[in-house]
């Protein structure tokens, strides 16, 4: 059924336990695009931040902080939707096929897959407060798993080395090491932010004895999206032809037409051709300061 404002901020008052009080609360945006409506709420407290509130037509209620998760009005009406839509197919429900579909098709490495799968089909069965706290026991040591799959202890450079367990640390190495110009600087800022509050989340969860499935799911979905960023920068530093953008006409509908490389197989030469304008392009392969690839765009 769809709420008032009364309600709404009678339920974000009751989520903390009258902890705060609701200064404003106004529909953000409206959503009919599955045949019903769907209002987003920006909510605001006066000790506990600023809120999303999703409610609408057979759905359930549930609140987002938009600080910590960094998320829009649109972002949240769509999280919340999958999220419901998830927990109202559970007789149909395939672990598996959750991770792949919240990571986007995105590749994710054998043990983080199969630890991911294992959290996904918990949440079906998890009702106590000590499940959903198991739940973030298990996040928490899937981001650990996930900063030793990505971390070389080269990326530390001259910096002390981090501790086994520092996920943060390691993700922020990984994130300097690879995207380390100053074009990326707005990227490696988002990175950050979700880093840290995905595993502060996870922290909160472990510890809530407020907990229910939905911020339990909730969790899940941000684990899940966080490793398939992580996934995406190696793609991206390992597919550069998606970063050029043609000179003369500015498409980027490239194709290699042609390479050079050394005896031992190393590409050091592409040779990328511009599907709209025809214009070729040649592409030098070179070592970096830090001992890494760059490119370098010639005529």
């Amino acid at each position: 059924m769809k709420r008032n404002i009364r309600e709404v901020i009678d339920y974000v008052e009751e989520q903390h336990e009258g902890k705060c009080k609701v200064i404003s609360a106004k529909i953000e945006k409206s959503f009919d695009d599955l045949d019903v409506e769907v209002n987003v709420w920006n909510v605001k407290t006066d000790k506990e931040g600023d809120w999303w509130v999703v409610e609408g037509e057979d759905l359930p209620m549930n609140l987002y902080p938009q600080e910590a998760f960094y998320m829009t009005s649109d972002e949240a009406y769509s999280f919340h939707v999958g999220l419901m839509r998830r927990m109202s197919a559970r007789e149909e429900y395939q672990p598996e096929d959750y991770v792949k579909a919240a990571s986007l098709g995105i590749e994710i490495t054998p043990v983080l897959f199969r630890k991911l799968r294992n959290i996904s089909e918990q949440i079906e069965h998890a009702k106590e407060i000590e499940d959903f706290q198991a739940i973030g026991v298990q996040c928490r040591e899937i981001l650990i798993e996930l900063g030793n799959a990505i971390y070389d202890p080269a990326m530390a450079g001259q910096e002390e080395q981090p501790q086994k367990s520092n996920f943060k640390k390691k993700a922020e190495f990984f994130t300097r090491f690879y995207l380390n110009d100053s074009d990326s600087s707005d990227y490696r800022s988002y990175i950050k932010k979700i880093t840290e509050a995905t595993w502060d989340y996870a922290n909160k969860i472990t510890h809530s004895q407020n907990t229910t499935v939905y911020e339990a799911s909730t969790c899940i979905a941000l684990i899940i999206s966080l490793i398939s960023l992580y996934e995406n920068i190696q793609h991206k530093i390992y597919d550069p032809i998606s970063q050029f953008i043609c000179k003369n006409c500015k498409s980027k509908k490239v194709t290699i037409i042609d390479d050079e490389h050394k005896e031992d197989s190393i590409v050091t030469k592409l040779y990328i051709k511009c599907e709209e304008c025809g214009e070729i392009t040649e592409v030098t392969f070179k070592d970096n300061e830090y001992g890494r690839i760059k490119y370098i765009i010639e005529k």
